[in-house]
């Protein structure tokens, strides 16, 4: 398609359709829609990596014959990161970083991930537990006296219930992320412009932190 503006060049521009990532919600939600058949079986792993947490939650971690309600909701995030870890697209990207230096980013947000993960666990986790096999295991009388102090004194609460609504807000970015870059609706893809004359160069910069990470994938192998 020629097109020429006043004073300039007559250019050849070809139009192509192309796909990318929803910028509003109701794109989301559209696109969600859309793929619904895709959604489905992301919940349905989802689902079956909830009821695993839940039966070893309820043999562990059982009190007075309940689940606590603040642990069904820590594996109700946690459920989902485990679906994310086991996907295809996380270890494509995985690939794609390995052998660049960004692989430290990842290793720097696992190992923040795995903090937090283990510091809930101590919120989650009663003291009164693993008593018995203190009783049976002397050396570790002083790790479960800590244990029992960060959970009895109200800074060491305070700072855990820090801790679990710190994985939270982490949980939920990851799992908005995964969506968010796992669904493309339609669009104008980028023009190819061919003109009369020596082509200028690209200076332009990656600044996306999806792209650096390798998330940045297209949703072909959804």
């Amino acid at each position: 398609m020629p097109v020429r503006g006043p004073g300039e060049r007559e250019v050849e521009v070809t139009m192509f359709e192309g796909r990318r990532f929803p910028e509003t919600v109701p794109e989301l939600l559209a696109a969600t829609l859309k793929e619904w058949r895709y959604v489905l079986r992301r919940l349905l792993l989802f689902a079956f990596f909830f009821v695993w947490l839940y039966t070893l939650a309820e043999h562990y971690c059982v009190q007075e014959g309940n689940i606590d309600k603040e642990v069904c909701i820590l594996l109700a995030f946690t459920a989902p990161l485990m679906g994310v870890s086991v996907s295809q697209r996380f270890h494509r990207g995985i690939q794609m970083i390995w052998h660049t230096p960004n692989r430290w980013r990842y290793f720097q947000i696992f190992g923040f991930f795995a903090m937090l993960f283990y510091l809930v666990s101590l919120k989650a986790f009663q003291p009164q537990r693993w008593a018995e096999l203190v009783r049976e295991q002397p050396w570790l009388a002083w790790l479960h006296q800590a244990h029992y102090t960060i959970h009895t004194s109200v800074l060491g609460t305070f700072v855990l219930s820090c801790v679990s609504c710190l994985y939270l807000a982490t949980a939920s970015g990851v799992i908005f992320l995964f969506w968010k870059t796992s669904l493309r609706v339609p669009t104008v893809a980028d023009t190819t412009v061919v003109e009369c004359g020596p082509l200028q160069s690209d200076t332009g910069t990656v600044n996306c932190g999806l792209c650096q990470l390798g998330l940045c994938l297209d949703n072909t192998c959804m």
